[in-house]
C-alpha cells in the first residue's frame, strides 16, 4: 500500500487537499484510506472525509501521529488488510519532525508492507508572507519553518486565489524541495504532485523540542458540538457567516465547522481578518434547528476562548438558543515521539538508510571528510591487504564523499572508481564517481580487481544481496576489504536505542548481547585456511535472513572482560574447520571467503566505546 503523509500548518489547506486527492485517486480505481489526525477529539476534517463516500476513514486523536506512532500504523494496517491501495495520512497541523518520527520508523519496520511517498507539506502562501515579514510569534515562526525544512515537496495551496508568489522565501528555508502550486478546491496540480521525485529526500531535522513545545502551547484549542434552537426560521449559512465575522479579530490560526445533519454544509476562516469562507450548498435555506461540529485553533487561553466563542455565537444566533455539547478546551502538552530516527530510511532511490545521516553537518563534524570511524588511516592499513599493484582497478562502494578512496589512489599506481547513493566526488584521470545501489552495483561481471566497503554493511537494508553484488563485479582472484564496527557487552538501558538509531548502525541481540557490525577482509577465491569472522554484519537483520546463526553467536557472546588472547585462540581454532562448518552456509549465501582483519578493525573502534559507555572490540 502506497502512503501518502501530508503535513503543514493549521488553516493551510490539508483537509481539503487531502479530500481532492482521495477523489483524485479514487477516480483513477485507487481503494483510498484516509487517516485524520488532531490533539483532541470531534473532528471537522472526519465528518467531512467520511461525507464525502470515501471508502475508509480512520482517526488518531489525542495526539500528534509521532506520539500515537502505534495507533497510526495500526491504522495503516488495517486499511491495508480491507484492501485499501492508498492511504492519505494527514498530521495534525501544530505537528512537525514527521521524517524522524513517522516516515522514518515506518520505512525501517514495514518496507515490505508501505511504500512511502515523499513527504508532501501544505503551505498557505499568505501565512508564509507572514512570517517572512515577522508578523508572527518567533516560536510560531520556528515550527512553521521546520515543517518546510523538512518537506520532499511544498504544496502551495489556494492557488486558484492568486497567493503571493513566496517561492523564494520557501527555497531559503528548504532549497532542495519541489514547489508545486495546488488547489483542493480547483483540483489543480493533483497530477504533478503525485509525479514528484526528489533527489534529495529531506533529512531528519535538527530541532529543539522545548521551543517546538513552546509553540504548539501558544494555542488555545477548542472542539464542541453545539445545537442552535429558534422558533423562527433561520439560514444556516447566514448564521455560520455572522458567527465567523464575528471572531476574525482573533489571533485564528484556524476556525472551522460543519453541520452535522447529513447534507452538511461546513465553513472556515483560517487567518486572523480573513473573510469566512461559506459552503452551504445543498443545505435547506431556512431551519429551526441547527447541530454543528466545531473546531477552534486560536492563539487565547483555553478559558479565554472559549468564553470568546460562546459569545460570538450567542450574538449572532440571538434570539435563537444555543447549546454546547462535548465541549473541551485544552493548550496541546509536550510532544513525546514513540521512536525518533536519527536516519532516513526508504527515501526515493537511497540503497543505504543512512546516507541521508552521514550528510548531516554535526555527523560530518563528529566524523571528518572521511565519514568513518578510524579515518584515512584506516583505509590504508585495509588497503594494503588488496594486493593494489599497478594497473589494478577497485570500487569503493558506499563512498560517501571520497576522501579515503583518493587516499588510497594517491598511495597506489592504481585507477578507482567509488559509487554512493548520492555521489559527490569530483573524477579525474584515475578516479572517477558514480551513483549507485550497493544492492543492485551498475557494472558488468568481473569489472574490478579489489573492492572497498567502510563502515556502511551494516546499514545496508538487505546485506547478503550487497555481498553477493560485491563478488559478482570482482575478478577472479579478486580481493575484498570490509570494515565496520563491533559493539559487545551489556549496553545501558538508556543507549540501547540510541545504539540503533543514534548511530545509524544495524543491530543484533545475540545471547542477551547486542552487536553492531563487524571488520572483515574477503577473498573471492575458495580458500580453505583463511580465519573467518563470524562477527560479520551481513548479520545485522536477522528477521530478514531467517537464518540460524547460534553456532556462530557461540564465539562471539563470551564475556568481554575475559581477554582478546583467549578470543583469537577459539577463533583461529574455528577458523580450522571452517570449510566444513558454518563458512559452507556463507558461502552459498555470499559466495565469498571472510577473514579477520584485527588490527585494521582496533583503529575504528575507540571513539565508540565513550559514546555508549560499553566496550568495543575489533
Amino acid at each position: 500500500m502506497r502512503v501518502h503523509v501530508l503535513g503543514g500548518f493549521l488553516g493551510a489547506g490539508k483537509t481539503t487537499l487531502a479530500r481532492a486527492l482521495a477523489d483524485y485517486l479514487s477516480a483513477r480505481g485507487e481503494r483510498v484510506a484516509v487517516v485524520t489526525n488532531d490533539q483532541g477529539h470531534a473532528l471537522v476534517d472526519t465528518t467531512l472525509c467520511r461525507r464525502d463516500g470515501t471508502e475508509q476513514v480512520r482517526e488518531i486523536v489525542g495526539g500528534c501521529f509521532c506520539c500515537r506512532y502505534d495507533e497510526l500504523e495500526a491504522a495503516l494496517f488495517a486499511a491495508s488488510d480491507a484492501g485499501a491501495t492508498v492511504a492519505i495520512a494527514e498530521a495534525v497541523g501544530s505537528c512537525t519532525d514527521l521524517v524522524a518520527t513517522v516516515l522514518a520508523p515506518l520505512a525501517d519496520r514495514h518496507a515490505d508492507k508501505f511504500q512511502l511517498a515523499p513527504l508532501a507539506v501544505v503551505v498557505d502562501p499568505w501565512r508564509v508572507a507572514e512570517v517572512d515579514e515577522g508578523r508572527v510569534h518567533p516560536d510560531v515562526a520556528y515550527l512553521f519553518r521546520k515543517q518546510i525544512e523538512e518537506a520532499d515537496v511544498v504544496l502551495l495551496s489556494r492557488a486558484d486565489q492568486s497567493p503571493p508568489d513566496v517561492r523564494a522565501a520557501v527555497h531559503a528555508i528548504r532549497a532542495d524541495a519541489a514547489v508545486v502550486a495546488v488547489s483542493g478546491t480547483a483540483r489543480q496540480g493533483l497530477g504533478e504532485w503525485l509525479a514528484q521525485k526528489p533527489e534529495r529526500p529531506a533529512s531528519p531535522l535538527l530541532i529543539d523540542y522545548d521551543r517546538y513545545a513552546a509553540a504548539e502551547a501558544l494555542l488555545g484549542w477548542c472542539n464542541a458540538r453545539v445545537r442552535i434552537l429558534s422558533e423562527a426560521p433561520f439560514s444556516p449559512e447566514d448564521l455560520a457567516r455572522r458567527f465567523l465575522e464575528r471572531m476574525a479579530d482573533a489571533p485564528i490560526a484556524h476556525l472551522k465547522l460543519t453541520g452535522l445533519e447529513p447534507e452538511g454544509g461546513h465553513a472556515a476562516i483560517v487567518r486572523a481578518g480573513d473573510a469566512p469562507r461559506v459552503a452551504f450548498d445543498g443545505v435547506s435555506s431556512t431551519v429551526r434547528e441547527a447541530r454543528w461540529l466545531v473546531n477552534a485553533r486560536v492563539a487565547m487561553e483555553p478559558d479565554a476562548l472559549v468564553a470568546r466563542l460562546k459569545d460570538a455565537l450567542s450574538a449572532a444566533a440571538s434570539p435563537a438558543r444555543v447549546e454546547w455539547e462535548e465541549l473541551e478546551a485544552f493548550r496541546p502538552s509536550r510532544p513525546v515521539p514513540r521512536h525518533r530516527y536519527s536516519f532516513r530510511c526508504g527515501s526515493g532511490d537511497d540503497a543505504s538508510c543512512c546516507a541521508a545521516f552521514y550528510d548531516r553537518a554535526d555527523v560530518r563534524a563528529l566524523l571528518g571528510d572521511s565519514w568513518h570511524p578510524g579515518g584515512v588511516e584506516l583505509t590504508l592499513a585495509m588497503a594494503e591487504r588488496l594486493g593494489l599493484v599497478e594497473g589494478k582497478h577497485i570500487l569503493d562502494v558506499a563512498c560517501g564523499k571520497g576522501t579515503s578512496l583518493r587516499a588510497v589512489v594517491e598511495r597506489f599506481p592504481i585507477t578507482a572508481t567509488g559509487m554512493d547513493a548520492q555521489a559527490r566526488g569530483e573524477s579525474d584521470a584515475r578516479l572517477c564517481f558514480v551513483r549507485g545501489d550497493a544492492h543492485a552495483i551498475p557494472f558488468v561481471d568481473a569489472s574490478f580487481d579489489a573492492l572497498l566497503c567502510e563502515c556502511a554493511l551494516s546499514t545496508f537494508y538487505d546485506q547478503p544481496a550487497a555481498l553477493r553484488e560485491m563478488h559478482r563485479v570482482l575478478r577472479p582472484g579478486g580481493r575484498v576489504a570490509i570494515s565496520d564496527m563491533a559493539v559487545e557487552g551489556v549496553i545501558p538501558d538508556s543507549l540501547k536505542e540510541w545504539v540503533h538509531t543514534g548511530t545509524c548502525l544495524a543491530v543484533v541481540t545475540r545471547g542477551g548481547r547486542r552487536i553492531v557490525g563487524a571488520t572483515i577482509v574477503a577473498s573471492s577465491r575458495r580458500r580453505d585456511d583463511r580465519r573467518a569472522c563470524p562477527r560479520r554484519a551481513a548479520r545485522a537483520h536477522p528477521r530478514r535472513s531467517g537464518r540460524d546463526d547460534s553456532r556462530l553467536s557461540d564465539l562471539v557472546d563470551g564475556d568481554p572482560a575475559a581477554g582478546r588472547g583467549r578470543r583469537r585462540r577459539r577463533l583461529r581454532r574455528w577458523a580450522r574447520g571452517a570449510a566444513r562448518d558454518e563458512v559452507v552456509a556463507l558461502d552459498a549465501l555470499t559466495g565469498c571467503h571472510f577473514a579477520v582483519a584485527r588490527n585494521a578493525a582496533s583503529m575504528a573502534v575507540s571513539s565508540l566505546s565513550s559514546a555508549v559507555g560499553s566496550s568495543v572490540v575489533p
